[in-house]
C-alpha cells in the first residue's frame, strides 16, 4: 500500500518473482498472461529503488539505488524492461544498457493439456540473450545483498 514504506514495495517485489517463477513452471492462460506477470516484475524491483530514496525512516538515497543498478548487468536489464514496458518505447536517454532496443525477444511455450502453459522468456540486449528468469533472480539476489549491507533486512 502507499505509505507503507519501502518493506512493502521489497515484499512486492518477491511476490512478482514467484510471479515469474510460476510462469516457468506453468499457469494458466495463455502469452499475454505471462507476458504481464514478467513485465510486473521488472516494474517493481526498478522501482524499488525510488521507494527506498522516498521513505523518511531510511538513509538510502535514490543516487545509492541508482549506483547499484548501474553497477549490475541484470539491474541495468531490469531498467531497461520496466522503462520500455512504461513508456511503450526505450528512450535512448533512459537505457541502462545502452541499448535502446532491448526488449524480450522470444518465448518458448509449451503447453501442458488442461493445465495452462509454461514459458521461458528471453531478452535481447547488446547482441547477446538473457533468461528472463536468471535476471529476475540475479536481481533480487543484488537487491538483498544491498539491502543487507545497509541493515534493512
Amino acid at each position: 500500500m502507499l505509505g507503507q514504506g519501502w518493506g512493502s514495495q521489497w515484499a512486492r517485489v518477491q511476490r512478482r518473482l514467484k510471479d515469474v517463477r510460476a510462469v516457468y513452471t506453468g499457469i494458466p492462460g495463455g502469452i499475454d498472461e505471462a507476458v504481464d506477470r514478467v513485465l510486473c516484475f521488472f516494474e517493481a524491483v526498478h522501482h524499488l529503488k525510488d521507494w527506498l530514496g522516498n521513505d523518511p525512516a531510511i538513509t538510502v538515497e535514490k543516487a545509492d539505488g541508482d549506483a547499484l543498478i548501474n553497477s549490475c548487468l541484470e539491474l541495468k536489464l531490469c531498467a531497461d524492461l520496466a522503462n520500455g514496458s512504461k513508456h511503450l518505447t526505450l528512450r535512448p536517454d533512459l537505457t541502462r544498457t545502452g541499448d535502446p532496443s532491448t526488449t524480450i525477444a522470444r518465448n518458448d511455450t509449451f503447453v501442458l493439456l488442461g493445465a495452462g502453459s509454461t514459458h521461458r522468456f528471453y531478452v535481447a540486449s547488446g547482441g547477446k540473450e538473457y533468461d528472463v528468469l536468471q535476471i529476475a533472480e540475479d536481481a533480487v539476489k543484488e537487491w538483498s545483498m544491498f539491502l543487507s549491507a545497509r541493515g534493512l533486512t
